[in-house]
């Protein structure tokens, strides 16, 4: 599953109860994007996790903030409905 904030883009997926999220932002610098002129993505934060630990993570680390939680549980549930539906 993809979700889209503005330059910000969320990637989780789910595998046998074991959820792996991805966090990358739109980048522009030609520094960060080997001199080529064109926008890139470059992943701030990526982990796996179960769903009990999530509120084991440090969303103030790692390129997280406090508003990641509440994308990741949306994102979770999204998954889980998903899954109900087929």
């Amino acid at each position: 599953m993809r979700k889209n904030k503005g330059d910000i883009t969320y990637y989780l997926e789910e595998n046998e109860s074991v959820y792996h999220f991805v966090k990358k932002i739109k980048c522009r610098s030609k520094l960060i994007t080997e001199g080529k002129s064109k926008t890139s993505k470059k992943t701030l934060s990526e982990f796996a996790f179960i769903e009990s630990e999530l509120d084991l993570i440090d969303f103030t680390s790692d390129g997280l903030k406090s508003v990641d939680r509440e994308i990741i549980i949306s994102m979770i549930k999204e998954l889980q409905e998903d899954k109900n539906d087929n």
